[in-house]
């Protein structure tokens, strides 16, 4: 049932049940207020607070704007069309756009219900409209607070494991000489890349409401190094898929070539990133090879460059894998889910 309901789809089912009990409690309409806590569901209990500063006082906005412009033109089609319109702009310009779309919903979905009784119109929608914003923070900060700490660890292990995957097929198709763009794999890349960073991101918006420990922060500051070195890991590859294959090559230089591809991409797949004797063997044979090419710009010399720097890289991260792994097996405090293979040593 976890991949069906998430923490975020419970918090929505609990934001939505207390505001409309809270409605029906004091006999106000529950629409609006259901709609706003719906909409208002952050990620993050920072989010929530940030946001919802900024949504009461657009909410507030949106709803004059229907009142005003019910008034002058009545119910038609472009009083819909004006208020939606004059509340994004009036929004954008106070830059309250964080805002917008729940100040523009309120408005529009209240222009049906108005009556000539302006005042009450406006106080009753945005009373609804603040019960659900402050309903939806509340129980986003209180109930259920997210956890990035194993969605981080699992984001980055399926990182490594999607580019030691892209690594062969970038490989084979310089090897093959495909006409085929290789930078979309560079691009996908980097797209999960920032989408893991974002991440990095809310926890540390997290920890400025909440309690940490310090084996949380370290663990988590092992995690953004092991992005930092994907990142460093995605610029060699992206030279490599620029690369022109201008020379013949030997059965045996592809050989080489896809070893060392294979031993790089081993690296990545293992969760401990280990490095093999037979890796260092293949970039010593990489640097013999870079020697004997006459030409700078030759496809050997410049691949067998990007290797040998990308190698440095990865020896990094497995150092700072090595020594966080050997700090976590003798703190007991130390979060479990990073290293999960552990459990087998405890």
């Amino acid at each position: 049932m976890k991949s069906w309901i998430g923490r975020r789809v419970i918090k929505t089912g609990v934001a939505v049940f207390i505001t409309a009990f809270i409605c029906h409690l004091i006999n106000l309409p529950p629409t609006f207020a259901v709609i706003t806590a719906i909409v208002t569901t952050e990620p993050t209990a920072a989010d929530s607070l940030k946001k919802g500063m900024i949504r009461l006082p657009a909410a507030a906005l949106g709803a004059t704007f229907a009142i005003a412009v019910d008034f002058v033109l009545g119910q038609n089609a472009i009083t819909y069309a004006l208020v939606a319109m004059l509340t994004i702009i009036v929004c954008s310009k106070l830059k309250l756009d964080t805002g917008t779309l729940v100040a523009t919903l309120t408005a529009v979905a209240m222009i049906p219900g108005t009556t000539d009784h302006a005042i009450f119109d406006f106080s009753i929608r945005i009373s609804g409209t603040s019960i659900g914003i402050i309903v939806s923070t509340f129980v986003n900060f209180i109930i259920l607070p997210p956890k990035f700490g194993p969605i981080l660890v699992k984001k980055v292990d399926a990182l490594y494991q999607q580019t030691a995957n892209k690594f062969a097929l970038i490989l084979e198709s310089h090897l093959l000489d495909d006409t085929v763009d290789r930078t979309h794999y560079y691009r996908q890349l980097h797209e999960e890349l920032t989408k893991a960073y974002q991440l990095t991101q809310f926890q540390h918006d997290e920890w400025q409401y909440r309690r940490s420990c310090e084996f949380e922060r370290r663990s988590f500051g092992y995690l953004q190094k092991k992005l930092d070195y994907l990142h460093l890991t995605l610029f060699h590859l992206g030279k490599i898929c620029h690369l022109r294959l201008n020379q013949s090559l030997s059965k045996k230089e592809k050989e080489l070539l896809r070893n060392t591809i294979k031993s790089f991409c081993t690296i990545y797949e293992d969760h401990y990133h280990q490095i093999t004797t037979a890796h260092f063997i293949n970039i010593e044979k990489m640097k013999q090879l870079r020697s004997e090419q006459n030409k700078q710009d030759s496809f050997l010399s410049q691949i067998c460059h990007e290797l040998i720097s990308l190698n440095e890289v990865t020896s990094e991260l497995a150092q700072i894998t090595t020594d966080e792994r050997r700090f976590s097996m003798e703190e007991t405090s130390y979060p479990t889910y990073i290293f999960q293979k552990q459990a087998l040593y405890d």
